[in-house]
């Protein structure tokens, strides 16, 4: 510590020991302030967070730091979580829609909910939506009087 004292004495005459313990004293808390800041934003980032914290201490803090913050991710795992929720919501509606528009849903009548073209009846509210045709086997509407398929006429009597 003297030989410090006498350098720095040397460069600066009005410096006391006082003043040599402040500046340390100052300089290692920038270096924990700048170790706790990239430990809390490793963690936020998905980093390794204590490395980085114990490499910044040992390093001596600005070189470190500044290396820290030239590679570490631009996104926040947050933020990454919330655009790959964003991905997959934007999927399912284009699914959603592509079945709306192929007609493979449809809504039952009765309770709202959807149900798909082929269904003969509905799957919560237990409604028949369709009926089979007795000379083709076609799915069609309940309330159809004849089978688009085969030209079949339905009686009233033929009801199931």
């Amino acid at each position: 510590m003297d030989k410090i004292y006498a350098v720095m004495k040397s460069f600066f005459p009005w410096i006391t020991v006082l003043d040599i313990w402040l500046i340390i004293f100052g300089i290692l808390i920038v270096v924990f302030v700048m170790a706790f800041y990239v430990y809390n934003d490793a963690k936020v980032r998905g980093s390794k967070s204590l490395n980085w914290f114990i490499a910044t201490i040992l390093l001596g803090g600005v070189i470190p730091f500044i290396f820290y913050l030239m590679i570490r991710s631009p996104y926040t795992l947050d933020e990454i979580r919330e655009e790959e929720t964003k991905k997959e919501v934007l999927d399912l509606q284009k699914r959603y829609y592509e079945l709306m528009i192929d007609g493979v849903l449809a809504k039952c009548p009765v309770c709202g909910e959807e149900v798909k073209n082929d269904y003969m009846y509905c799957p919560h509210c237990f409604t028949q939506l369709k009926k089979r045709c007795s000379n083709c086997g076609a799915l069609v509407d309940k309330d159809a009087k004849i089978c688009p398929y085969c030209g079949h006429i339905f009686e009233e009597k033929e009801k199931e």
